[in-house]
């Protein structure tokens, strides 16, 4: 799997406040409100997940995620 330039590596540091205030950044459109529709590709070999998040709603809110698993 080739590295996609427009994902971006996730950093904890964006998530912030209590557990509800953390759950409605990750699931929920920023724009609308809406909750996100997510799909995730696995790659064990490197060790990573690419994440992909976009409202059903408005269209708005396309996210694009590297996760690193350890």
């Amino acid at each position: 799997m080739a590295f996609d330039p427009d994902f971006k590596f996730e950093k904890f540091e964006e998530y912030y406040g209590d557990v509800k205030q953390v759950k409605k950044i990750i699931n929920e459109c920023k724009i609308c409100g809406a909750k996100l529709v997510q799909s995730h590709l696995s790659d064990y070999k490197n060790l990573i997940v690419q994440e992909t998040a976009r409202c059903p709603e408005c269209g708005s809110g396309n996210r694009k995620m590297i996760h690193i698993l350890n």
